[in-house]
């Protein structure tokens, strides 16, 4: 469970892995979603400093925002892989883009939330 949780930390800031978390743009992606689904900077923070013992929804749901910006999903969590590769660089993320494309969720934010997770274990 605890190696979940590590996991889960990473996947908000970083927003899936496929961009830089300091790119302007993306700052920008991660600022409005958390926004817009009220994620405020102490949760987001505490959220990332390992203080949340469960992911709750609206992080989930930023996660998803953040896909939906970066065009890799749409808004109704359908992942879209091939974006996705193209954005990569890494063999490594291409596989894990790979391996995780088939996963989903109960929801659209949860189906964001876990490919994340997955991505982020195997990068």
């Amino acid at each position: 469970m605890k190696s979940f949780v590590t996991i889960a930390l990473l996947v908000v800031g970083s927003a899936v892995v496929l961009c830089n978390p300091n790119d302007p743009e993306m700052r920008g992606y991660i600022e409005d979603c958390n926004k817009e689904h009220n994620v405020s900077l102490k949760d987001f923070h505490d959220f990332m400093e390992g203080k949340l013992t469960t992911v709750p929804d609206n992080l989930k749901c930023s996660s998803q925002c953040i896909m939906v910006k970066q065009g890799i999903m749409d808004e109704s969590g359908n992942f879209k892989p091939d974006v996705a590769k193209a954005k990569v660089k890494d063999d490594k993320l291409v596989a894990a883009v790979d391996g995780c494309k088939d996963l989903s969720g109960s929801t659209p934010c949860d189906t964001a939330f876990k490919i994340t997770a997955c991505m982020l274990s195997k990068k």
